[in-house]
């Protein structure tokens, strides 16, 4: 079995749609964040709902559908908070708000005998401890084959003991310096990981934010740079704290 790797998609469905389009793939598993910084929250999260897509909830899902803090940085606050006022919750329907949170946590799942660990964050702190590729090593889990996370937009595979710890990267809003939307297939018979990146029209997500939000300049311009060039701002790089999220 082929399954489909997704995280942090944020309302971009033009990478979304891209991605769908070009892999083939049998299950689809998804480790949050379908809201906020992109321009069609609503869609992603319908499309994703089409897929069959099995899913955790990330900090902005609840956030948005809770209307509280997701725990971002200073540097991204104010794209964060406009984005969920102006677009998310003022466009989606408040039984699709609802669903976002219809979602549990942590998901335990298993395919062929491996066992997988969904989470948005970390298995400490489900929506917002920021676990980078330097870091996830120290992670402990028991009776789990592969932990899956999300959270960091940057993609990478570890070892944390006896579990393979993998994050598929942001499909909506890399943070890696390539602003291809990241994501990864696993083979669930051989077991192995395969990260890719796909191309898509980023000018088709930018014209849209533009639309929606063009009038509030700061957001508008650090969202369409962060979108075309795949980085954030460097004060940004590092979390407030270790259980505060970046994104």
């Amino acid at each position: 079995m082929h399954i489909l790797l997704l995280s942090d998609v944020h309302g971009n469905l033009s990478a979304l749609n891209e991605i769908l389009e070009r892999v083939a793939y049998d299950e689809v598993l998804f480790m949050g964040d379908a809201v906020d910084y992109g321009p069609l929250p609503f869609e992603v999260h319908s499309r994703l709902g089409q897929v069959g897509a099995k899913r955790v909830v990330g900090n902005h899902d609840v956030a948005a559908a809770l209307g509280v803090d997701c725990g971002s940085t200073q540097n991204l606050r104010a794209a964060s908070e406009r984005t969920r006022d102006r677009i998310t919750r003022a466009r989606m329907p408040k039984s699709s708000m609802r669903s976002l949170i219809r979602a549990e946590r942590t998901l335990r799942l298993e395919y062929d005998g491996l066992r997988i660990m969904m989470v948005h964050a970390s298995p400490r702190d489900e929506l917002y401890e920021y676990v980078s590729k330097e870091h996830a090593s120290e992670l402990e889990v028991t009776g789990v084959d592969l932990l899956l996370l999300g959270h960091t937009h940057i993609p990478y595979k570890v070892s944390a003991g006896r579990t393979v710890v993998v994050n598929p990267g942001s499909a909506g809003m890399p943070f890696d310096g390539n602003p291809r939307a990241s994501y990864a297939v696993l083979d669930t018979q051989t077991r192995r990981v395969r990260f890719e990146r796909a191309k898509y029209d980023i000018e088709v997500t930018v014209s849209k934010l533009h639309e929606l939000i063009g009038d509030d300049r700061h957001v508008y311009r650090q969202l369409a740079s962060i979108l075309r060039t795949g980085t954030i701002p460097a004060a940004s790089s590092e979390p407030v704290r270790k259980s505060r999220a970046i994104a």
